[in-house]
């Protein structure tokens, strides 16, 4: 009986080491299974980029603009910090304005929070569950947008403040976690105030849950947000000096207050498109990422409530910590809500989920197997329909790109009428974004024009000016985004005089498929 008593403890340690030597290989694997997996939805089997758009093309003709001398926030015009302006132009520095650079860029960044999110995740969990909350993020939020904007970067700066703090609330830790949410803040104003917030919030909870003296907790929050302070004023301490700090007030918090949110972003984000079952399934999941963001915080952090006094509350923080976060990226945003920022301040709510999951008993193997196979068939549905031949591929001067139809004519129209370095100027929305591609020069201190609140009078004005005295040849304009007919929803339209101005001193000489126009001087 001994024996086998013996035997049997014997093949329970020998399991165990196994599954302990089996979950070692989950972090390398991670680091196979992400950039494999993204580098597929950016590029073909050859290697030819696919030419991405989103909010992210605003940052990268924003670092080739700094990359031609010009000077953010005096040239050009940004209402963000500068952070992901001055990522970009390191790189365009090091490697040169090509699209496989911006395509790389995205790549890396998506791996990188891949790795933040599994840190995070198995502070909470297994490492195969961490694994698999790592991969719910990859597949339906970040691979789904590829849009590597300036978010995502101050939420990644965030997160790994989290991580710093998770396992104890020290000195040297808090200090660390203050100087990411001031580097958060030099990428997007709000996120790193929204983690710094969530932080103290954090400390008080750990003093009222394990009744750590006040004195210690205030110590903390002081030094947290004094690293914050600091970090920020570093990083952006060249800018205030060459801006001043009216201009960057007024550009960074009182113009985006005023004039970016629109009323009908409020609370809710828009859906939109003809109603087709592609489109169905994608607001489907759009919808119910929407409805997890709002309704996983408040029982988690009521579940780390019940049980603060418990001996292992100490592991409960970490959840809280979590939490807090999550909601504050959430309510930071809340009040001017589109799909990408929703997705963009997921990952919280998608490990929560998971660890959600691994407290179902005995429905947990049924649940995880049931997200394998939905993560397996939405990856291979993303990547075949990415590597889905024949590719329309142009030579731009930026590099060999996948383009769509719509692009592909536009550019070879400009090819065949503008040379590298010629002015040109995209009047609406810069999804084209020719002066990145094509290597085309913009002349105007704003980078498009709209038909809304957020173009103001003083900037049409300028635009006119600025286009009339460097003598630009070309403005393409798009009037199926700006019509008389229409009402405008996003408030009153400021864009008049520009259009008085195009007609009298410019003619129609090109109109697109997709009714796009290009005006030449007369």
């Amino acid at each position: 009986m001994r024996d086998e008593a013996s035997q049997n403890g014997d093949n329970l340690l020998e399991k165990g080491r196994d599954l302990q030597q089996k979950r070692e290989w989950i972090r390398p694997l991670l680091l196979i299974v992400a950039p494999l997996y993204l580098y597929l939805n950016l590029f073909t089997i050859a290697n030819v980029p696919f030419l991405l758009g989103g909010d992210q093309t605003f940052f990268w003709i924003y670092a080739l603009r700094m990359l031609h001398g010009e000077r953010v926030y005096r040239d050009f015009f940004q209402f963000t910090p500068p952070g992901a302006d001055l990522f970009y132009l390191a790189l365009f520095r090091l490697f040169g304005p090509h699209v496989w650079v911006t395509n790389f860029a995205v790549l890396f960044l998506g791996v990188a929070l891949c790795w933040v999110c599994f840190l995070l995740a198995q502070r909470l969990m297994e490492r195969d569950l961490a694994f698999l909350a790592t991969l719910l993020f990859l597949v339906f939020v970040y691979g789904d947008r590829l849009d590597a904007t300036h978010h995502w970067f101050s939420v990644l700066a965030g997160l790994c403040a989290v991580r710093v703090v998770m396992p104890e609330r020290t000195l040297p830790r808090i200090a660390i976690a203050g100087v990411l949410l001031g580097v958060a803040s030099f990428f997007t104003q709000t996120t790193g105030v929204a983690g710094l917030l969530a932080v103290i919030a954090s400390l008080a909870w750990e003093h009222a849950s394990s009744e750590r003296p006040w004195r210690i907790i205030l110590k903390l929050q002081l030094f947290l947000c004094i690293a914050f302070g600091l970090a920020w004023s570093v990083l952006s301490a060249y800018f205030i000096a060459h801006t001043g700090w009216r201009q960057l007030w007024y550009l960074q918090v009182t113009y985006p207050q005023r004039y970016v949110v629109s009323r009908h972003e409020f609370f809710f984000p828009e859906f939109q498109g003809p109603h087709t079952r592609h489109l169905l399934l994608e607001q489907a999941q759009r919808l119910l990422l929407y409805v997890l963001l709002i309704v996983i915080y408040p029982p988690v952090l009521w579940y780390c409530r019940r049980r603060r006094r418990e001996p292992a509350s100490q592991d409960k923080m970490q959840l809280v910590l979590l939490s807090l976060v999550g909601l504050s990226f959430l309510l930071a945003i809340i009040t001017r809500v589109n799909w990408n920022r929703i997705y963009i301040v997921s990952m919280p709510a998608i490990i929560l989920l998971l660890w959600g999951v691994a407290r179902l008993g005995r429905l947990r193997s049924h649940a995880t197997a049931a997200i394998w196979v939905i993560i397996a068939c939405v990856a291979a549905k993303q990547i075949m329909s990415r590597q889905r031949p024949p590719h329309r591929i142009a030579l731009l001067p930026a590099g060999k790109a996948v383009v769509s139809a719509e692009s592909d004519e536009k550019f070879y129209w400009l090819m065949q009428h503008t040379s590298p370095g010629d002015l040109f100027f995209q009047a609406q929305w810069i999804y084209l974004y020719p002066t990145f591609t094509l290597e085309l020069r913009s002349p105007v201190f704003v980078d498009d024009l709209r038909p809304s609140e957020a173009t103001r009078p003083e900037y049409v004005e300028l635009t006119v000016r600025q286009v009339e005295q460097q003598q630009v040849k070309y403005i393409l304009w798009s009037p199926r985004l700006v019509s008389l007919d229409e009402p405008h929803r996003y408030g009153q339209d400021h864009l008049g005089p520009f259009r008085t101005f195009l007609t009298t001193h410019y003619r129609r000489v090109q109109v697109f498929s997709d009714r796009d126009e290009i005006w030449e001087q007369r």
